[in-house]
């Protein structure tokens, strides 16, 4: 990594590294990745998060390895991201803000389905609840923002949307984003192999359905 280390921020067993975009944080995360130095590895939107054993190093000892990997790191240009296609469907059953964003963004109703599946989005960090994913769009868009009064409840699979930055519920939780779709997918299954099915860096493509193969895959998920 050329230029200047990131400061480090040590707590307990956590070390929290600020960096500056979310190529360096794909890239740290793939070099941090690859030793057995850590207990976990959490990436944000602009910096890293990594636990450390401290049975088996100290505080000042983890600092050092990181520092370590961070000197070596380099901006991941051209690194190879999966697309994972995501169905949806922008139902009014399962869009009870579609009206309202569609209003904000300046587009008829009936053209939010295709507005949004043209969207190309890329996974900014995981959060709030395990496979919780936060979006975000390269492409210009007026801002949305939150709900006034949040849903005490919001179904698993639901897409909201605040503007360029969009997610997908994993699981049903309170929420204050405007809903204008669903999945049928699972976002997170501890009987997976990896249980969370996006993870940062990921880009996702959106695919409208109707609410017929919605339904259908649901069916066929439960079988």
């Amino acid at each position: 990594m050329t230029g200047e280390l990131p400061s480090l921020h040590i707590c307990d067993d956590w070390i929290s590294i600020p960096l500056s975009d979310w190529e360096m944080v794909l890239a740290a995360q793939t070099v941090f990745g690859a030793s057995n130095d850590w207990t976990e590895i959490v990436p944000g939107r602009d910096s890293i998060a990594l636990q450390f054993d401290p049975a088996a190093v100290t505080p000042d000892q983890a600092g050092k390895i990181a520092l370590q990997h961070l000197a070596n790191l380099e901006r991941a240009s051209g690194t190879s991201s999966a697309t994972v296609v995501i169905p949806v469907c922008y139902d009014t059953v399962f869009a009870p803000d579609g009206e309202h964003v569609a209003r904000k963004l300046g587009i008829a109703v009936e053209t939010l389905p295709a507005w949004h599946a043209s969207q190309v989005q890329r996974v900014a960090m995981l959060g709030f609840m395990p496979g919780f994913a936060y979006l975000e769009s390269e492409a210009e868009c007026n801002e949305i923002g939150r709900l006034a009064n949040p849903r005490q409840s919001v179904g698993a699979g639901s897409i909201g949307i605040i503007g360029r930055q969009s997610c997908i519920y994993s699981f049903d939780s309170p929420g204050g984003w405007p809903i204008i779709g669903r999945t049928p997918l699972r976002l997170f299954d501890p009987a997976r192999d990896q249980p969370a099915l996006l993870s940062a860096g990921d880009i996702v493509r959106f695919e409208a359905i109707a609410k017929d193969t919605f339904d259908h895959w649901l069916q066929d998920a439960t079988k």
